[in-house]
């Protein structure tokens, strides 16, 4: 980070209070890997991120934790777990190109039908759920395996579907994306992720991202259920997009 402009370094921290803004009102957001590695390496922003996004959720849960369904976060971890370590297994193997664009058509097209339905409600269609928690448990942890924090995407379009309210959604998944960022952060200790380099970036990013999820919090707390769907197809559009063009 000492090679930083001053430039980058407002881009940085304007990155990092906007994007956990985001995770605050709507409990994840998709944007802060791409948006960092614009101006940090991956190697840096990856652990960086996996250490944000865990106390960013602990920060939602010591507010809202009455309000997590626990019951999904049953139903899907074991579904996770196996998707996480396949995703370490085919982590080289797979055409990571191909994934992001099948990835992203699928999250915008998820996102537009939602946002489409806050205005003019739609015939509603829902997979069983015999289908769906394997399908969003194991893509959540296969897809953050390979993306980081697109793990958020499939959680999101799940709780979306069960219709939670706005407290109970985002409560949920802030624990569900605790639990697999603790996961993988584990991972990256054990590798060596976390040099100084690292620690130092962590060290300058958490007054930043407490001071988004504060603004999100307040975001939150004012927004009603139907403006909260919109928030959240909003977000799902925005992280579509740019895994198109991948």
């Amino acid at each position: 980070m000492d090679a930083l402009s001053a430039l980058e370094f407002i881009y940085l921290c304007a990155v990092l209070v906007l994007s956990y803004a985001i995770r605050g009102s709507a409990g994840f957001g998709v944007v802060t890997i791409p948006l960092l590695a614009l101006v940090l390496p991956m190697k840096i922003v990856v652990p960086l991120v996996t250490v944000l996004g865990v106390i960013s959720s602990c920060s939602i849960l010591a507010r809202d934790a009455r309000h997590v369904e626990w019951r999904e976060i049953l139903r899907l971890l074991p579904f996770t777990v196996a998707g996480t370590l396949i995703g370490l297994y085919f982590f080289n193997a797979v055409d990571a190109r191909t994934l992001a664009h099948g990835l992203g058509a699928l999250v915008l097209a998820y996102g537009s039908h939602t946002l489409r339905q806050t205005a003019r409600p739609l015939p509603q269609w829902k997979l069983p759920l015999r289908l769906m928690l394997p399908l969003t448990g194991a893509g959540a942890g296969f897809v953050g395996t390979l993306f980081g924090s697109m793990a958020g995407v499939f959680y999101a379009i799940y709780l979306d579907m069960q219709r939670l309210g706005k407290n109970a959604f985002r409560a949920t998944i802030a624990a569900l994306l605790l639990v697999l960022g603790s996961m993988r952060g584990v991972g990256y200790f054990a590798l060596g992720a976390f040099d100084r380099e690292t620690l130092f970036a962590c060290a300058v990013a958490l007054p930043l991202m407490f001071a988004g999820v504060m603004l999100g919090n307040h975001i939150h707390t004012n927004l009603n259920q139907t403006a909260f769907r919109r928030v959240v197809s909003i977000i799902l559009i925005a992280s579509g997009v740019p895994l198109l063009f991948k």
